[in-house]
């Protein structure tokens, strides 16, 4: 049956408002976006290129900070002109982002008029800022990524997401403006940071009830609620589209999130930095960046020197976000790691940058009796074959090296499991004492994200 309401708000109601009433240049972005993915790597490389320009000049122009960076390396903006040449200029890793936030701001228009903090997973939040032209590129990039996955503004969706009480402590005024909001776009929020079984259960009401097209969520959260379903039997919906982000999509969540919602898994990664940095597509070979509006580096470090990562290395994500003139982030640093994919055309036929996975943090290392370092793969790849008999885990390393593994059981869980995780343990992180903790849950850090690997500094 045709949504009428949906083809009504996204052809009229939404262009009426955005583009009309409030004059705001989102949807014509969106409209450059949609015909610019289809642009050979050549053309794409070309439009990076001259939006690079005009960053950087504005940046020598207007923020002291770069202009000072610029001025020891003895660089003039003619001398960054594509994203290859990025490379002349200095990382900004996220300590360097937070010291240099006031120096960086712009003295000129467009001002950084929207300010915000990172959530603060990695137990540090960042103050950012950007100009409200950037605003209109971000949520464009969001729509065009979202869309890759089949979801259309007015689309029937709920959001599993985090963050829900930054809008219970705001004045009357803004809950009001917000609630009409989401009314009007049919979008229902529920907190993601409760993974209790009633907690769950009670989503699960909201599905039934809801009946939304699409989920949007957490992708920790989501793999909660799925294997939840699962073990309980659930389901009863043909298919729902979800939209992952926030954090890692591990192989066995996709797989619980497939028998519960069917097989439109997508995965999103992005930052509050920048907001979406890439997406996944039809074709599901890897997440797209969304090049028109960031310039995204993976980097190898080798000593003092740094290198691009080959295709199938791991490296760092460092990213420029190329229409944010009020406090410009220019080679930032954001702490994840990523593999970089082969430079070649998706099968879906377009020729947008990809990146090949997500890993995650880079903190997210462990480190055995004799200090080598242990990825927090090791982990994941553990209990994907385990999937069946625990629900969730984290692993906790603190200073002294030792090991707290908590294990939240599933319908399957038995003795066997403790016995045949700790063999693994012994096996991969020599030296090291593992203590194993069967919990009810795993709690969330800030904004609601789960972190699966934590590394005590």
């Amino acid at each position: 049956m045709s949504d009428l309401y949906g083809v009504f708000f996204e052809k009229v109601l939404y262009p009426s408002w955005e583009s009309g009433l409030r004059r705001r240049p989102t949807l014509s972005y969106l409209d450059r976006l949609k015909r610019s993915e289809w642009c050979s790597i050549d053309e794409l490389k070309a439009i990076q290129g001259a939006e690079l320009r005009g960053l950087v000049d504005h940046a020598y122009r207007h923020s002291p900070y770069y202009r000072r960076a610029f001025e020891e390396r003895g660089l003039l903006p003619s001398d960054i002109r594509t994203i290859d040449d990025l490379g002349k200029l200095p990382l900004l890793t996220r300590k360097q982002a937070s010291d240099s936030f006031q120096d960086r701001l712009s003295v000129a228009e467009p001002l950084p008029r929207i300010r915000k903090m990172t959530s603060g997973t990695t137990g540090h939040p960042l103050a950012f800022a950007y100009d409200v032209g950037s605003e209109y590129w971000r949520q464009a990039t969001k729509l065009r990524g979202y869309g890759w996955a089949g979801y259309r503004p007015g689309d029937r969706s709920l959001h599993f997401w985090g963050s829900i009480a930054a809008v219970h402590g705001s004045p009357l005024k803004k809950k009001v403006k917000v609630a009409a909001d989401r009314l009007m776009r049919r979008e229902h929020f529920i907190d993601c940071s409760d993974h209790s079984k009633e907690a769950l259960s009670n989503v699960v009401r909201h599905l039934r009830t809801f009946r939304p097209k699409v989920i949007v969520c957490y992708a920790q959260a989501g793999a909660a609620l799925a294997r939840h379903i699962v073990e309980t039997q659930s389901r009863d919906w043909e298919s729902v589209t979800v939209i992952s982000g926030a954090e890692r999509l591990f192989p066995g969540d996709r797989d619980a999130m497939r028998e519960a919602f069917g097989t439109r898994i997508f995965e999103t990664y992005g930052s509050r930095e920048v907001m979406l940095i890439a997406a996944e597509c039809e074709a599901h070979q890897g997440l797209h960046v969304s090049m028109e509006n960031l310039a995204v580096e993976i980097i190898v470090r080798e000593g003092d020197a740094v290198r691009p990562a080959r295709a199938g290395e791991l490296g760092e994500v460092v990213v420029t976000d190329l229409h944010n003139y009020g406090a410009p982030f220019i080679r930032y640093v954001n702490g994840d790691l990523a593999v970089a994919a082969p430079a070649q055309r998706c099968a879906c036929g377009r020729e947008l940058g990809r990146i090949q996975q997500i890993e995650g943090r880079q903190t997210d290392t462990l480190h055995d009796g004799q200090g080598r370092p242990v990825g927090g793969m090791f982990f994941i790849v553990v209990f994907s074959v385990l999937a069946d008999k625990v629900r969730g885990f984290q692993v906790v390393q603190h200073k002294d090296r030792s090991i707290d593994l908590n294990l939240v059981p599933g319908a399957l869980f038995d003795d066997a499991v403790l016995s045949r995780v700790k063999q693994s343990c012994e096996k991969a992180i020599p030296g090291i004492d593992v203590r194993l903790h069967v919990v009810p849950d795993i709690p969330v850090g800030p904004g609601g994200k789960s972190r699966v690997v934590v590394v005590e500094n």
